[in-house]
């Protein structure tokens, strides 16, 4: 199932394709999503969501095993400017985590300014070492800019599962619910931002974030 923007009641939704795997295709889709959210201004918050067991498998493994390398390189970078879209974006962003979120997933959930997990199934995690990768600049100054001491060292050096709970508990994310209260919970989450001045929260969010949007701009 492709990737899908709904738009209601000041809300957009977009929920991930079925494995929610990024390659040139579904990062196409991904971003035009964010276009037409922004476009939209009736929008004041955009939840980001997957379908069944996955949030978001991250890169797409397949495609990148048969892209040429220099393609495989300006394809991450492309997916980190979608991450820097995100730290700027100019109104709330809430990741609804509903089932597994592994490397670019991950990041998107802590690109967003909220996130919050189902309790009882999925994880989180950095695969990156036992895949034998290495982060891209970009990647690496996001993950080091929102994770720190142990955490870090338990999330990028040792590939740690994070469950709802945890997750929780480490402050990688923000709650843990029920599944069916999975969307409730994201949207009471952002009440704080919602409705706030776009060109100043995008502003804001940019300077914040400053030091990680540098380094994804220089490639």
């Amino acid at each position: 199932m492709a990737l899908t923007l709904d738009i209601s009641n000041s809300t957009a939704l977009l929920t991930l394709a079925e494995e929610g795997k990024f390659n040139p295709e579904s990062l196409a889709a991904f971003d035009a999503a964010l276009d037409r959210t922004i476009d939209d201004e009736s929008v004041t918050l955009l939840l980001i969501t997957g379908r069944d067991k996955n949030f978001s498998q991250g890169l797409d493994l397949d495609y990148l095993g048969s892209a040429e390398p220099e393609e495989a390189i300006a394809f991450v970078k492309a997916c980190m400017h979608m991450i820097a879209r995100l730290l700027q974006f100019p109104v709330p962003v809430v990741s609804a985590i509903n089932g597994h979120a592994f490397g670019l997933g991950f990041m998107i959930a802590i690109a967003s300014d909220y996130s919050v997990m189902r309790a009882d199934k999925g994880f989180m995690c950095l695969p990156e070492i036992d895949l034998g990768m290495t982060l891209e600049s970009g990647m690496n100054a996001l993950v080091t800019g929102k994770l720190q001491g142990r955490l870090l060292r338990d999330a990028l050096l040792t590939g740690k599962r994070f469950g709802g709970e945890e997750a929780k508990q480490a402050g990688v994310v923000d709650a843990a619910t029920t599944s069916d209260q999975l969307l409730a919970r994201a949207e009471e989450l952002a009440q704080p931002m919602r409705g706030k001045d776009r060109r100043a929260l995008a502003g804001l969010k940019a300077d914040i974030h400053r030091p990680i949007l540098n380094v994804i701009a220089a490639g």
